[in-house]
């Protein structure tokens, strides 16, 4: 039943995929809001500026490349069907 488990791992990166580009101007200007974020804090606090810039540059590929959505898509399919039993 290894096919019934790769198709349920399938269905899942079909709907996040379609939910990742639903929600993609969303992501994209949170990734904006981030960057400007990192910009204000970066000459207070740099180390806090730092960590959170690799986010931001995340969200901002993950708003404008599909291929970036798609592999997030397969990632959180994966670690989703990681536990899944046969029935």
């Amino acid at each position: 039943m290894s096919n019934r488990r790769r198709l349920a791992r399938e269905r899942l990166e079909i709907y996040l995929v379609h939910l990742l580009l639903a929600f993609r101007p969303l992501i994209l200007i949170s990734g904006l809001l981030l960057l400007a974020y990192v910009f204000v804090t970066v000459f207070v606090y740099p180390f806090a500026g730092y960590v959170v810039l690799l986010p931001a540059f995340y969200m901002l590929l993950l708003g404008t490349s599909y291929n970036v959505a798609l592999y997030t898509a397969r990632l959180g399919a994966w670690i989703g069907t990681i536990g899944r039993t046969d029935d």
